[in-house]
């Protein structure tokens, strides 16, 4: 996962501080959430910059800008989304158990928890691509469009 160093005057730096302590969050989740903020109102693009998510016929494919690359089957795409979104608790903590046993190898991504961190695997080329959790769940909200998107 690389990261950017953003420089703001101090005065600001201190205000995102207090926004996110009064809403008990970390700088980059309250930041995640201005940007969700302007998604939901139109103002940007939904998809994350350098990660293009598409679905053709029934594969759902995830590229990007750094290389890596990797599918699902499109009915697989929903389970994919809510271990980005939740990795800890899944909403189906059954369909959470048959990814992780086996399902992910043979759809084409893994995924691994590493702190503050997803990392996507692709099991045939074993690359990695690793995403803050915010990125992960915004990528994930990519990934129930295609699911849900007609063919």
């Amino acid at each position: 996962m690389t990261t950017n160093l953003i420089r703001i005057p101090e005065e600001h730096a201190d205000q995102l501080l207090q926004i996110a302590a009064a809403e008990g969050k970390t700088i980059v989740e309250a930041l995640s959430g201005m940007i969700r903020a302007k998604v939901a109102e139109g103002v940007i693009p939904a998809a994350v910059p350098g990660i293009n998510v598409a679905k053709t016929g029934d594969v759902i494919t995830i590229k990007t800008a750094r290389g890596f690359e990797a599918a699902v089957p499109v009915n697989q795409g929903p389970t994919l989304a809510d271990l980005l979104k939740n990795p800890g608790a899944a909403s189906d903590p059954e369909r959470k158990k048959r990814w992780i046993e086996g399902l992910a190898a043979m759809s084409g991504i893994k995924v691994k928890r590493s702190g503050n961190s997803l990392t996507l695997i692709n099991p045939m080329t074993g690359r990695e691509y690793a995403l803050a959790l915010t990125v992960a769940a915004a990528v994930a909200d990519q990934i129930e469009q295609e699911a849900n998107r007609a063919a």
